[in-house]
């Protein structure tokens, strides 16, 4: 999944800084030293850019295919560069914001731990400042982003069906889904994070103290905070998905029973404590969400019915 997402940002560092008109050009020079190189290696004489494309052309290469791609999507690179830069420069604006705030960031999530961190490595601090600064500042740039993506993806929408659910999302999940992630987000703060920490410092505290480096702990603490902010995203999925005529109320019925153990290995996982009382305390809003989910799907497949009749 990772190298999935940095050729994915690779990519685009490449439309933004080559420019969609030297793109095609930049992956030809590439693919054409990667081949000489190949070719010395054996002996042969390198190609010329010309030899190349006559060498891609016969063996039915991929280059080819991927320069004219480049260059038939022109227009569309070269408003994606606009908004990646637009994008980039949110989240330099977010990172000062971010910045001027860290110590008030820092502060709020170590008030949870009990007891005092410690850093083990020179630059452990300083990592986990930037650390603190990028992920808040990416946080607050979200809405942006989302903007520019949908934006972006609209103008490709051809049938009435794709703008519906275009219309589900943008009016419904964008606005909404800000306010069920932070509902994740602070039961994991105020429920969630007390128990399983207070939990974690005492375990074994006859044996050894609990002494924890601020950056592991804060590695931990986003973690429980993203993914539980995450999981609360279910009802508003399961609206949208009804709303848009995919899935219906009755489905998310039928599959009740498979739903409750896919939620117990999910509280399982996102438990960082392996005792039970801290699992079921994750379980019970996510099956309660679920249920929510079902009710939000029945108004979602009503309203969907009516806007097909009305049709």
């Amino acid at each position: 999944m990772l190298d999935i997402i940095g050729i994915v940002i690779l990519i685009l560092l490449g439309i933004a800084i080559l420019g969609p008109e030297k793109l095609p050009i930049g992956v030809e020079a590439i693919s054409l030293n990667v081949v000489n190189l190949s070719r010395t290696h054996r002996g042969d004489e390198p190609f010329s850019l010309e030899e190349a494309r006559v060498y891609w052309d016969e063996t039915d290469s991929f280059i080819n295919s991927i320069v004219a791609l480049l260059r038939a999507a022109e227009e569309h690179l070269v408003e994606l560069r606009g908004r990646i830069f637009k994008t980039v420069a949110t989240i330099i604006v977010a990172s000062v914001v971010a910045a001027i705030a860290s110590d008030y960031i820092l502060a709020f999530l170590v008030r949870p731990a009990g007891i005092t961190l410690i850093f083990l490595r020179p630059t452990e601090m300083f990592g986990t400042y930037i650390t603190v600064i990028v992920t808040t500042a990416i946080a607050l740039a979200v809405p942006v982003i989302m903007y520019h993506v949908l934006a972006f993806v609209r103008p490709a929408l051809e049938n009435a069906q794709e703008e519906k659910i275009f219309r589900t999302v943008i009016y419904v999940a964008a606005p909404f889904s800000l306010l069920f992630f932070c509902g994740g987000v602070a039961f994991a703060y105020f429920v969630m994070l007390p128990f399983a920490l207070n939990y974690l410092a005492s375990f074994g505290s006859d044996i050894a103290q609990a002494s924890w480096n601020i950056g592991s702990y804060m590695s931990f603490v986003t973690n429980m905070l993203f993914w539980l902010g995450a999981s609360f995203e279910t009802p508003l999925i399961m609206f949208v998905l009804a709303r848009t005529g995919i899935v219906s109320a009755q489905q998310f019925s039928s599959v009740r029973k498979y739903a409750y153990v896919a939620i117990a290995a999910a509280a399982a996982v996102i438990t960082p404590t392996p005792d039970a009382f801290n699992m079921l305390l994750t379980m019970a809003p996510l099956t309660l969400l679920y249920e929510f989910g079902v009710l939000l799907a029945k108004l979602g497949g009503r309203a969907s019915r009516r806007d097909a009749s009305s049709d």
